[in-house]
C-alpha cells in the first residue's frame, strides 16, 4: 500500500506542471475533518459536473446500477489534485489506520442528505445515485453516494478490494434502506465482516458518522444484505 501512495506522490510531482486546466471555469471545494487534520482543496471543472449531472445510467430490475456509479473514475484533474494531499495523511498507517482516516475525512466532511431533501434543494440532480466527482462536488447525498465515493477513493488510493452491501429492513414499521462498504484486507483486520467465497471482507460504513471500520450499522443485517461486487 505504501509503495503505491508512494507512486501517486512522485506521479504528482513529476506531472503537476503538465496539468491540464478544464476550458470551463471551475469550482473550488475544502473539504475538511471535523477533528482530524485531513483536508484536501479541490478545483472542479464546471462543465465536467454539467455533463455528469446529465448523465444518468437506467436503472436494472427495478433498481439503481449502484456499480456502474461506482466504477466512474474520477477526472485525471481532479485525482491530481486530491489523491496527493490525502496520501499524505495514510503514507506511514497500516491499512486498517489508513481507512479509519479517510473513513473519518468523508463521515465528517460531508453531509448526510436523503435524496428527496437533496432533490428539493437542488432540482438540478436527478433521482439518482451521484458518482464520486458529484459527491465531492456537491458535499452532500445519502449512504449510497457516500459508500459510492468511498469505494472510489479507497481502491484508488489503497489499492484494496471494495464491495458495495446493500441493506433493506424495517425500522418501527417503516422502510430502511442503507448503503455501507466491505473491504478486503490484507491485514488482519476484527470487526464485522461478510465472506464473498473464502474471503472476508471487513464492514466500512460512511454514511454511519463516528463508525470505524468494523462497525456495522444497527439497523443492517449483514446476513441479509446485497453484494454489489466492483471493478478493482
Amino acid at each position: 500500500m505504501r509503495t503505491k501512495i508512494f507512486v501517486i506522490l512522485l506521479f504528482s510531482a513529476l506531472t503537476s506542471a503538465h496539468a491540464q486546466t478544464g476550458a470551463a471555469s471551475g469550482d473550488v471545494r475544502t473539504i475538511k475533518a471535523d477533528v482530524m487534520p485531513t483536508q484536501a482543496t479541490v478545483k472542479f471543472n464546471a462543465q465536467r459536473i454539467k455533463t455528469l449531472s446529465n448523465s444518468t445510467v437506467a436503472a436494472k430490475q427495478g433498481k439503481p446500477q449502484w456499480d456502474v456509479y461506482a466504477n466512474t473514475p474520477l477526472s485525471d484533474e481532479v485525482k491530481k489534485q486530491l489523491y496527493p494531499q490525502l496520501s499524505k495523511y495514510v503514507l506511514n498507517y497500516g491499512q486498517q489506520a489508513a481507512v479509519n482516516v479517510l473513513l473519518d475525512w468523508v463521515q465528517s466532511s460531508i453531509k448526510f442528505t436523503s435524496r428527496a431533501k437533496r432533490q428539493t434543494s437542488n432540482a438540478k440532480l436527478t433521482n439518482r445515485p451521484l458518482y464520486p466527482e458529484e459527491m465531492l462536488y456537491y458535499l452532500n447525498g445519502d449512504s449510497e453516494d457516500f459508500a459510492i465515493l468511498f469505494s472510489r477513493i479507497v481502491r484508488d488510493l489503497l489499492g484494496l478490494d471494495v464491495v458495495l452491501v446493500n441493506y433493506a429492513a424495517k425500522v418501527d414499521g417503516k422502510s430502511f434502506n442503507h448503503m455501507a462498504t466491505a473491504i478486503l484486507f490484507t491485514d488482519d483486520v476484527p470487526g464485522d465482516a461478510i465472506t464473498i467465497g473464502e474471503r472476508r471482507y471487513v464492514i466500512a460504513d460512511p454514511a454511519y458518522q463516528g463508525a470505524p471500520v468494523g462497525r456495522t450499522h444497527p439497523h443492517c443485517d449483514n446476513s441479509t444484505a446485497t453484494i454489489i461486487r466492483l471493478k478493482q
